[in-house]
């Protein structure tokens, strides 16, 4: 059986999508099935990223509606081999229940060893649908105390409904830090409340990547950080990069 992991944060606007993507692909590189499913109903980008956006027929919300069966609203996706993705709707709207949600993942994790949902941002009905489904959550955040201290009450709300949160900071930039013109890496997971899995540095070349649904470029400190929080995933525990590593 699969686990169903959650990618979420207070605000929109951190790199969940990309984080998402970028995960799977670590983890498919390591062995593992993945299925993300982009739950961002109205903004979606999964497709996208993960270069099925001329392929998609149905989507997240055909499957609710029983317009298709769910095994024909997954894409395998040719930019990361092992990953397959669920489209979010185009339109906003009420796609289902908590319950339906959590049925629905629960049966792919059968044939899945990662489900992934990309939640929309902030604490709405979107979220409750989210993390009804999740067996644990990921909580994403930019190196800036507006954005940690959303995360903490994301992350103030998971325990309160029993569902263990990491941490992971995204489009780090280690010369601020260095400079002390920027908060620290400890002052935002001491602001977040939640252990930190994994940093990720800014990135162009990752950014240009997502934006035109290519292939992560191996060779960046970015990807080498979506493997590293993907080994963590599976038990492993490789040391966290240096600041001065993550610095241009």
């Amino acid at each position: 059986m699969g686990i169903t992991t959650v990618i979420t944060s207070g605000k929109g606007g951190v790199g969940k999508s990309t984080v998402s993507a970028g995960l799977g692909c670590a983890l498919a590189e390591r062995g593992q099935s993945v299925l993300i499913m982009d739950g961002d109903a109205g903004l979606r980008s999964l497709d996208i990223i993960t270069g099925v956006a001329g392929e998609t027929v149905f989507d997240l919300s055909d499957i609710f509606a029983g317009n298709c069966e769910p095994i024909r609203a997954i894409y395998s996706s040719p930019v990361y081999p092992g990953v397959s993705l669920i489209p979010a709707p185009v339109q906003l709207q009420n796609l289902c229940t908590p319950n339906d949600l959590r049925r629905l993942c629960k049966g792919f994790a059968r044939y899945f060893d990662h489900v992934i949902v990309d939640c929309p941002a902030g604490v709405g009905e979107g979220f409750e649908t989210a993390v009804a489904a999740a067996d644990r959550a990921l909580i994403v955040t930019t190196p800036d105390m507006v954005c940690a201290r959303d995360g903490g009450i994301v992350g103030d709300l998971l325990r309160k409904k029993g569902v263990s949160a990491r941490l992971i900071i995204n489009r780090l930039r280690a010369t601020p830090i260095l400079n002390g013109l920027t908060p620290d890496v400890d002052d935002i997971i001491d602001t977040v409340g939640v252990r930190l899995l994994g940093i990720l540095p800014e990135d162009e070349k990752v950014a240009v990547a997502s934006a035109n649904g290519n292939p992560l470029p191996r060779n960046s400190t970015a990807t080498e950080g979506f493997r590293n929080i993907a080994a963590r995933l599976l038990g492993d525990q490789p040391p966290l990069l240096p600041l001065e590593k993550l610095a241009p």
